[in-house]
């Protein structure tokens, strides 16, 4: 069996030197990069629905915020996602990308309740997630935030795709890859909607921005 020389630090501050065989090694590796599902015999810690709440509850808050553009309708949606991802958690595969998924039924909840009627009611912190805004001096903040509410007001037209995925895109940092995977559409696709809904963005504020 292969072997090989590690250091390692010893409790009395130290480093030592020892043998280990190339597998230990590699096991070691893949659990520091998150990798250890894949090593033989290796099982996941158990995920509860309070755990993910505790990590996802506040980013899918602010993406229901982000796509209602009003915090009652936000609540609703936020709410109707949560009791969703509650009644099928039990189905749910160990292994399975729960902050992916989440989004998946916020986005799915979103655009099978379009029918609606909708609040016109945008919040600062949406406007600032779609264009931050840098003011100078008080007639500068006032101006942009003009210009914030229009941009918003302009967002909130383009067809549900784009807008979600530029939301997803540059406010919640997603590849297109899981962009796609949220809109149940192909990877270009995905990245034509975010390039499309930024290609009207440009022609429309453009010389403002």
């Amino acid at each position: 069996m292969e072997c090989v020389n590690v250091d390692e630090a010893t409790t009395s501050g130290g480093w030592s030197t020892r043998n280990v065989t190339v597998q230990e090694l590699e096991n070691s590796t893949a659990i520091r990069r998150g990798d250890a599902s894949a090593l033989p015999g290796f099982a996941l810690p158990i995920v509860t629905f309070d755990d993910l709440l505790d990590r996802h509850q506040a980013e899918i808050f602010r993406f229901t915020l982000q796509l209602t553009r009003n915090r009652a309708d936000a609540d609703d949606l936020y709410q109707e996602t949560l009791i969703k991802a509650y009644r099928a958690f039990d189905r749910l595969d160990g292994d399975a990308n729960h902050r992916a998924w989440l989004y998946r039924i916020a986005t799915n909840t979103f655009l099978s309740g379009k029918r609606k009627v909708k609040r016109e009611d945008p919040l600062d912190e949406t406007l600032e997630a779609v264009l931050p805004a840098d003011p100078v001096d008080h007639v500068a903040d006032f101006e942009a935030q003009d210009l914030l509410a229009e941009v918003q007001r302009f967002v909130a037209t383009l067809p549900d795709k784009q807008r979600i995925a530029l939301v997803l895109r540059k406010y919640h940092e997603m590849e297109y890859g899981e962009i796609a995977a949220n809109l149940k559409c192909s990877e270009a696709a995905a990245r034509a909607n975010v390039h499309e809904a930024l290609r009207k963005l440009r022609a429309c504020f453009g010389d403002r921005i």
